[in-house]
């Protein structure tokens, strides 16, 4: 069953509309700012003075190779998902992961679910014109389970216009037949209401 809304006392699927209908919002489409960036790296440098206390990482994948293969998936994942792939981006999921958006109802588990939200997705962008640029990354891993927080900015085109928000992502991995597999996904983008209400 697919999420639905209440609009206009009319019950619809919300993978039919458009986030800033559905959230009665618009997305802020900048890229983070040149403050938002210095408290950003700020909190990574304040992280790494005080030691971790467990594996974890916001540093390059040299110092702490142990997370790379999360790294890995998700650059795996972004690139199927710029390229519009769906085979390759369901690929990065285990059977029972779950992807959790922004707003009420944006909860999406198990293949079929994730596959029709990614479809829904993909109307969001031009194919091969997006690009996921993150600035800040922290992590940590056991043999089986791992996990990963990043943020960044998603610049791309959508019928030729350009178009840049930033974006967070955690994603909760697990080792299935010694391959990393996304088992939960959470992504959140800057939303603002609307001029009028405000």
């Amino acid at each position: 069953m697919s999420p639905s809304v209440v609009l206009g006392g009319q019950v619809i699927s919300a993978l039919s509309l458009p986030l800033s209908q559905i959230f009665n919002c618009k997305t802020i489409r900048v890229p983070m700012n040149r403050r938002e960036a210095i408290i950003t790296g700020a909190a990574g440098l304040v992280a790494a003075v005080a030691g971790p206390a467990v594996t974890s990482t916001q540093a390059a994948p040299a110092e702490h190779p142990e997370v790379e293969p999360i790294r890995a998936l998700l650059r795996a994942h972004d690139e199927a998902f710029t390229n519009q792939d769906l085979d390759a981006v369901l690929a990065c999921f285990g059977e029972k992961a779950a992807v959790m958006g922004s707003g009420p109802g944006e909860i999406w588990s198990g293949p079929d679910e994730i596959k029709v939200a990614y479809q829904h997705f993909f109307e969001g962008f031009d194919k091969g014109q997006q690009k996921f640029e993150y600035q800040f990354r922290i992590g940590g891993v056991t043999p089986e389970m791992g996990w990963m927080m990043t943020a960044g900015n998603v610049t791309g085109k959508k019928d030729e216009k350009d178009f840049a928000f930033p974006l967070n992502i955690s994603l909760t991995v697990a080792k299935q037949a010694d391959k990393w597999l996304i088992a939960a996904m959470h992504f959140s983008t800057l939303t603002g209401g609307n001029k009028d209400t405000q």
